[in-house]
């Protein structure tokens, strides 16, 4: 798939399937965003919103200007770690991140959040306080 046909696919972007009262808060987050990243187990929200966004979801090809929505798995049994590889490939491109807020992340079960929080910060990255992550300049250098 071309860049030009990632660009109208996002333009035409399935909504997420409802799977739990928190659907609402990542719909917002994907609304955002024109790619995801996400890996879960079968019974995930994350899961889910893979299949559901199709060649959206973990597309392997990411550039400048792209926005990615990360799902992570929260702490329950059988679950999957973020994809390392995957962010990494999004990182390299200089992509923006859309990931749960502070007080999301705060909650117990949002183990995978905080691990991805964790991470885009040493990797350089900076919440602006809505989700949204973007390399600093220092670190662009």
């Amino acid at each position: 798939m071309t860049h030009l046909e990632d660009r109208r696919s996002a333009q035409h972007k399935p909504a997420l399937p409802v799977t739990s009262h928190y659907t609402a808060k990542d719909q917002r987050k994907w609304d955002r965003c024109n790619k995801m990243i996400g890996q879960g187990s079968p019974r995930s929200s994350t899961h889910r919103y893979a299949q559901a966004l199709g060649r959206l979801a973990n597309s392997g090809r990411y550039q400048a200007g792209d926005v990615v929505f990360i799902s992570a798995e929260g702490a329950r049994g059988g679950r999957l770690s973020p994809d390392w590889t995957e962010i990494n490939r999004a990182i390299l491109a200089g992509v923006q991140f859309v990931t749960d807020t502070q007080i999301d992340r705060l909650r117990s079960y949002n183990l995978g959040e905080r691990e991805v929080a964790g991470y885009l910060q040493k990797q350089g990255y900076r919440d602006d306080n809505s989700g949204l992550w973007t390399k600093t300049q220092e670190s662009k250098a």
